[in-house]
């Protein structure tokens, strides 16, 4: 045979272990390392799920190797029966694994449609492999690459933000101080949670709407200006806990923040601490961490668990997310260079355990754990950070919920900006306020229970929030900008010392850094470490990235007020009731009125509710979900923007308006409970008609409701 018809012969097939080394270098390449250079560069996902340096050891290599290794073995025993079989079943493997590597590349250069880009992917993985099967040059490639793994696994260990996780890190210990005015303490910590959702025109506390706040306002100190330093979680907790400024380099643990209220107090109070988010408080102050108690095995499928739907989002086109769980909040900054929010991804864990049905996450498990673990005696300091009231809202004020996960807000919640026209808009602000509303229920379990022990008066009692958050069309949610500063940069801050009756305001401009000093201050401690000082003239926020934002302190108080007077237009202020927040949309003047008028239905115009059955329509106020609560689904027939209205045994409850999303024509429209009778009520989902047919919703024009869909019909 001549050389060039050799030449042109197909290679032999690599010896299986040979083989099984290629797939590892190309899943490596695929899977692996997109995956942990997302986990390195994000390690608070670690920190917020406790886990250990050899759990995480263990996962990685096991998420290296351990598919490989499956596919190779399989690949043995098909080999047994046939050379060419097992043969043809390695292309295969290659060529799955050489089109997930393609569709990594497309993806940093396009931003089409998923299916042309996945079929693209296909195609030249098959060239691919066809070249890996004929060509001696993409072979010897497959040989090079073989070193991909261990390379990948070494810049992951040792070079990557994740490392200080995977390698020794100094003991931390609690601090030798003094204390001339001990007493209890207790620190809630609240999430996303502008200060002006709060508050009312009149720069007061509705005690209608939340009681508890109002009750801090009478008996506590009001830091009422009360600025964060930080947009994300994993450094505004650390920025607070410590009285530092916040530090987008450190990790958000006990090793990079050695100087807490941890460690101040750990020495004179025994304490108890819930963090979702960071690690703090060491295991030598607080006892065993919640990550060390679980099991290798526990560990390794919960972290497998909760990397599941970031890995889709991650190794999928941009636009094939619609059919994935919803990831945009709780992990928001997960994405591009452009996001400037780069660790916030460590959220994800809250999405898996929400939808995993577990409530710690959903504010009432950590409070309820916080109260079973109050001190009864002696110095104790109890510390909570309550994962409310940030989205998703799913709550009323008085507990009941009306989803598990809310997918209201998922399509105008973009990896930067807010993305809602003023409808959506408006509905996003009814949902966050009624989340307000629970939070501050929440906060009321806790002092309900300190009164209870008898420790309410003595305690030295702190709260407040680590960031806001804005709903601006076109500007980022979480990320600060110039005109969003008074709803995500300011926060609410009270303080009660121990013995304090009548509460106090404090108007002059104050920083969540300047917590940790006050509270050693009340308890007579000089404080061992200097605190960063207060800038009482601007607010400086720290994004993650890029340079810090700031604006003179005045402009945000007036950002802040036009906040809360646009929520009052919208949603009721001084002295509003919870009633007034449903109280809202183009046919306002309709709600409360019985159906006086009803027009034919007409073919092709209908809605379908997202639950059917029993659950859409009957109300059950001893069980914390009631989906009927919501009446949500899709139309058809009408477009976008269709006024509509809800009715409830015969009466309109609320009234609302069709939107697009995605695609779809939607509705999504809370009913007040007092609407709701125990069990079966009658529900009706129609269009507003005015004027003869016309649905501009002109209030001076009789109305009238044309079905869309209706309990009756089920």
């Amino acid at each position: 045979m001549s050389d060039t018809a050799e030449s042109a012969a197909p290679l032999g097939p690599p010896s299986i272990w040979m083989g099984g080394l290629h797939l590892l270098a190309l899943w490596a390449l695929a899977v692996v390392q997109p995956l942990l250079d997302l986990l390195g560069n994000n390690p608070d996902f670690f920190v917020a799920r406790d886990n250990t340096a050899g759990q995480i050891i263990v996962f990685v290599l096991l998420l290296t190797i351990l598919p490989a290794l499956l596919a190779t073995l399989l690949e043995a025993a098909v080999d047994l029966a046939s050379a060419t079989a097992r043969w043809l079943l390695h292309l295969v493997f290659c060529g799955i694994l050489f089109s997930a590597i393609t569709l990594q590349v497309l993806k940093h250069f396009a931003d089409g449609p998923a299916w042309p880009m996945i079929l693209l992917s296909l195609v030249i993985g098959g060239l691919l492999t066809w070249a890996y099967a004929r060509a001696p040059f993409m072979r010897s490639m497959a040989d090079i690459l073989v070193i991909a793994p261990p390379v990948i696994l070494v810049a992951f260990f040792f070079f990557s933000d994740a490392s200080e996780l995977t390698i020794s890190t100094p003991e931390v210990h609690a601090k030798e101080v003094t204390a001339t005015n001990p007493a209890p303490v207790v620190m809630v910590i609240f999430d996303e949670f502008p200060a002006g959702s709060l508050m009312t025109p009149s720069d007061s506390i509705n005690p209608r709407r939340f009681p508890h706040f109002a009750e801090l306002r009478r008996t506590a100190t009001w830091y009422r200006n009360t600025a964060t330093d930080a947009s994300y979680t994993a450094i505004a907790v650390p920025s607070i806990l410590t009285g530092q400024p916040a530090d987008r380099d450190s990790l958000p643990t006990a090793a990079d923040h050695p100087d807490s209220i941890f460690t101040l107090l750990g020495d004179n109070w025994q304490i108890h601490a819930i963090e979702p988010i960071t690690q703090l408080c060491t295991k030598d102050i607080c006892g065993e961490m919640s990550g060390d108690d679980v099991n290798m095995g526990e560990a390794l499928s919960s972290l497998a668990s909760d990397l599941k739907e970031v890995s889709a989002h991650l190794l999928l086109p941009d636009d094939m997310g619609d059919s994935l769980p919803d990831i945009s909040q709780s992990f928001q900054g997960f994405g591009g260079e452009e996001d400037p929010v780069q660790r916030g991804r460590a959220r994800q864990w809250v999405h898996d355990r929400l939808s995993e049905g577990e409530n710690s996450l959903d504010g009432e498990g950590d409070v309820a754990t916080a109260i079973s673990t109050l001190g009864k005696e002696g110095n104790t300091f109890d510390f909570v950070h309550v994962e409310k009231p940030h989205y998703p809202w799913t709550h009323y004020p008085s507990g009941l919920k009306y989803s598990d996960g809310t997918e209201d807000f998922r399509g105008f919640i973009g990896d930067t900006d807010w993305l809602g026209g003023q409808y959506i808009t408006d509905r996003a602000h009814q949902a966050h306020l009624l989340e307000v509303g629970f939070t501050d229920q929440l906060l009321g379990r806790i002092i309900t229970a300190l009164k209870k022990d008898g420790r309410w008066d003595d305690t030295l009692f702190v709260v407040t929030a680590d960031h806001g958050a804005a709903w601006k069309k076109n500007a980022a949610r979480r990320s600060v900008e110039p005109e969003t500063m008074g709803q995500i940069g300011m926060v609410p801050l009270f303080i009660k010392s121990p013995g304090q009756k009548r509460g106090r305001t404090v108007d002059r401009p104050a920083c969540t850094t300047e917590i940790v000093p006050e509270m050693a201050r009340i308890l007579g401690i000089d404080l061992p470490w200097k605190p960063a000082t207060c800038d009482r003239r601007t607010i400086s926020i720290d994004n993650g990235a890029g340079a810090p934002v700031t604006v003179p302190f005045a402009k945000a108080i007036a950002q802040r007020q036009a906040y809360i007077d646009r929520m009052a237009r919208l949603l009721g202020g001084d002295g509003a009731g919870w009633g007034r927040a449903f109280e809202w949309g183009r046919n306002k003047d309709l709600i409360g009125r019985r159906v006086r008028r009803t027009l034919p239905a007409v073919a092709g115009r209908s809605a379908t509710p997202e639950t059917p059955g029993p659950e859409n329509f009957t109300f059950d106020p001893t069980v914390e979900l009631n989906p009927l609560l919501r009446q949500r689904g899709t139309v058809d027939g009408p477009g976008a923007g269709v006024p509509l209205a809800v009715t409830v045994n015969g009466r309109i409850a609320a009234v609302g308006q069709t939107y697009s999303d995605n695609g779809k024509t939607m509705y999504s429209i809370l009913l007040p409970e007092s609407s709701l009778r125990d069990g079966v009520n009658r529900i009706a989902v129609s269009e507003v008609v005015r004027a003869a047919g016309n649905l501009s919703g002109a209030r001076n024009q009789p109305a009238a409701l044309r079905p869309l869909w209706s309990s009756a019909d089920q």
